[in-house]
């Protein structure tokens, strides 16, 4: 009876533990992700407030720091909307975020603007293309509608029409099936205005465009990469690296934020869990494990490239980094960038994987520069960058990307990560 009262309280506090942290990582997506934190971006100071809230977290974890701070300062050039932004169509008011998206490298305009249709029976005719071009498209509106041109050759030059002003307009349009708002090309600020909008938030009837949108461009912003580290017991001047950017696209105007609840509150969430795990003195490792927060990944991995030219301790000190970025599901496995370069690395992984029987399956994805383990790897250091699989959450880049995240298998990969250090 007691030793069957014994398992049972055992069972519990494992239960228990593992609750601890999915509830830990929870509340940490909740917080990132609130209009608190402005979609971590570069309006209202949104990503220092979560650069503020993540240096917390180091401090209630006791973590170490490198010269004597958690904050790595750089700058970058950024272009922002902070001031309401209004778009009618034939006087309808049309929802930020919602029926539109405003490119990032957009210009100011504000005005009334008559609507110049450029269809795909132009686009393809030759005869019909070279009469367009010949009209004056000054102080007009040209809308381009994508979602029937499937030649290539015909979306490559619908996308140069977002990249130049080549009919000296005061804005392009640009009617698409779907919006994903990025914020890369608002290093620089093009001529005029490009606007994405819902196919089914227009209509080919439309005549009168109203725009009131203002920029503003940042030229030399501070941010901050936030790292920390638990010192090894062994081999202190080794180091195993976990990271996981925490900035966001922010607002476009006053009216829509962008929460980033899965991109990439869930990886800084687990970030943030393994430093609460090492820091703990029964849980220490034989390497000094290493936490980098990176900002500006949406602006274009700027955060871990300046990190890669400007390290804190020796690069070649990394003994391997993980890089974790969208890892919200988890119901069809995790993915791994890099597993076919490291591939004794990869086989660990599954390996444990079978043994644990923790994840569906760990798949294989090559080299790629799509997130902040990109420029450590150029740099000759060892790392895979993870992220989940699973149809259970599909937001991505707008603003439905906000919890509740199903955290499927979040446990799970706690444990697979968790498992792979120990064996290194």
């Amino acid at each position: 009876m007691k030793k069957t009262s014994l398992i049972l309280i055992l069972l519990f506090f494992y239960i228990f533990c593992f609750a601890q942290d999915i509830d830990y990582a929870r509340k940490i997506i909740d917080t990132l992700s609130s209009p608190y934190m402005y979609g971590r971006g570069y309006v209202n100071n949104g990503e220092k407030i979560a650069a503020d809230f993540i240096k917390n977290e180091f401090i209630k974890d006791s973590l170490k720091t490198f010269n004597n701070t958690y904050l790595q300062p750089f700058n970058i050039s950024i272009n922002t909307f902070p001031k309401k932004i209004s778009f009618k169509i034939d006087d309808k008011e049309m929802n930020p975020g919602v029926d539109y998206l405003v490119s990032s490298a957009s210009s100011s305009v504000k005005g009334d603007y008559d609507i110049i249709w450029l269809t795909k029976n132009t686009i393809v005719n030759e005869y019909k293309f070279k009469k367009f071009i010949k009209n004056d498209f000054s102080n007009k509106v040209i809308i381009i509608d994508k979602t029937n041109i499937k030649d290539e050759r015909h979306l490559q030059y619908v996308q140069f029409l977002k990249n130049y002003n080549t009919f000296k307009v005061k804005a392009v349009i640009f009617v698409e099936d779907k919006l994903l708002w990025h914020i890369a090309n608002g290093r620089k600020v093009k001529n005029f205005t490009v606007i994405e909008i819902l196919k089914n938030s227009i209509s080919h009837k439309a005549k009168k465009i109203h725009l009131d949108i203002e920029n503003k461009f940042f030229d030399n912003y501070t941010t901050n990469n936030i790292i920390g580290y638990v010192k090894g017991r062994l081999k202190p001047d080794s180091f195993i690296v976990f990271s996981a950017h925490y900035d966001h696209l922010g607002c476009m105007g006053t009216d829509a934020y962008f929460p980033g609840a899965n991109d990439n509150a869930s990886g800084t969430a687990m970030l943030l869990n393994l430093a609460k795990y090492y820091s703990k003195p029964e849980n220490k490792p034989d390497y000094s494990i290493a936490f980098m927060s990176f900002s500006a990944e949406e602006v274009g991995l700027l955060g871990s490239k300046y990190y890669s030219e400007n390290p804190l301790f020796p690069l070649k000190n990394i003994k391997f980094l993980i890089n974790l970025d969208m890892v919200g599901t988890g119901s069809e496995g995790i993915k791994i960038v890099n597993s076919t370069v490291f591939k004794t690395e990869y086989d660990k992984l599954v390996k444990i994987n079978e043994e644990k029987k923790y994840l569906k399956t760990i798949s294989k994805r090559g080299e790629a520069a799509n997130s902040d383990h990109y420029y450590f790897y150029k740099n000759g250091v060892r790392s895979f960058f993870i992220y989940t699989l699973g149809k259970e959450y599909k937001e991505y880049h707008n603003i439905n990307d906000k919890p509740p995240l199903p955290l499927t298998e979040y446990e799970d990969l706690f444990r697979l990560l968790r498992n792979f250090v120990k064996d290194l």
